[in-house]
């Protein structure tokens, strides 16, 4: 299974050729594609503010429609409890959204799909791979 952030998703709905054959190749692999309650709030966030806010939000919905939507729950809080420890990212916070996106995909045993690669890599024990 992947996880993809919102980095991601956003090239998804913009049909950009790299992500979408990222995709492909996880979904020939048999691959479970995910996201986080997160990455939807960012998305739908995104989406109600563009200049054609309906159009925008249903392509948010199509894509929603596809993807597993990983829980949050008491399991990846814990996790982000250690990583807001962790020294690696005390020195260089990454921001509370990322640190929960993290713990979601760490909590659920799950790579970490990202165009963000530097920001994220930098998180213990989260495989990330650049979409």
């Amino acid at each position: 299974m992947v996880c993809l952030d919102t980095s991601v998703l956003i090239a998804l709905i913009r049909k950009d050729r790299a992500a979408v054959g990222a995709l492909e190749a996880e979904a020939e692999k048999g691959g479970v594609v995910s996201t986080t309650p997160v990455n939807l709030c960012e998305l739908y966030a995104g989406a109600a503010g563009a200049r054609e806010p309906e159009r925008e939000l249903s392509r948010v919905d199509e894509l929603v429609a596809r993807l597993v939507v990983l829980e949050f729950g008491a399991g990846a809080a814990r996790r982000y409890g250690e990583l807001a420890r962790a020294e690696a990212l005390r020195k260089g916070p990454i921001g509370d959204f990322d640190m929960i996106i993290a713990s979601i995909a760490l909590q659920h045993k799950e790579r970490l799909a990202t165009r963000n690669v530097k920001h994220f890599g930098r998180v213990p024990g989260l495989e990330v791979e650049e979409w």
